[in-house]
């Protein structure tokens, strides 16, 4: 397909999508992923969190996909200025996040668990039951948002020993949380 076929079709399949046509969504994905991963990975280099940022603006695309006006622009300028800018968002909140959150969260969570959840008694007690570097790394990625590059670096341990002590580690805590 030729660039011009291939802009007319991704003009066509986002009109489609502005009718929040789900299947359209995904032809656009189809047509656009790889181009604007891309575009990402210019900006920031780490994989994962590129991906993160893909899904993001495929979710603002389905959300503001009415908000396109073919008068002001092409549609395929439309998407990667919506993903340039989610980019830009997440390295700003990237930037955020290391100016606050890394000096104020601390090395061991064991004893100021209780204190994060005041109104969730049952979590904090729960948090506490499980292994300590479980315990570490789930409150880093899920009270503190670091990504899976900043938690591996934090930690100094391998991405799949991180992956494993968190699925674990939220398994416990469910077992937990239902006894």
């Amino acid at each position: 397909m030729n660039q011009d076929a291939w802009k007319r079709e991704v003009e066509q399949t986002l009109a489609q999508v502005k009718l929040k046509h789900q299947p359209a969504l995904s032809h656009l994905y189809d047509l656009t992923n790889a181009k604007l991963y891309g575009l990402i990975l210019k900006m920031i280099p780490d994989e994962g969190l590129a991906a993160d940022v893909l899904q993001d603006a495929y979710t603002k695309i389905w959300l503001n996909a009415d908000q396109y006006r073919a008068d002001l622009g092409s549609a395929w300028s439309w998407l990667c200025q919506l993903t340039r800018n989610q980019a830009i968002d997440r390295i700003r909140q990237r930037q955020r996040l290391k100016e606050t959150d890394q000096d104020a969260a601390p090395d061991d969570f064991s004893a100021d668990t209780s204190t994060l959840w005041p109104e969730h008694v049952d979590l904090g007690r729960c948090l506490q039951a499980i292994r300590q570097e479980q315990q570490n790394v789930i409150v880093s990625s899920y009270v503190y948002g670091w990504s899976h590059a900043e938690l591996v670096e934090k930690f100094d341990t391998p991405l799949g020993t991180l992956k494993s002590w968190i699925r674990r580690g939220l398994q416990e805590l469910r077992e937990c949380l239902e006894a």
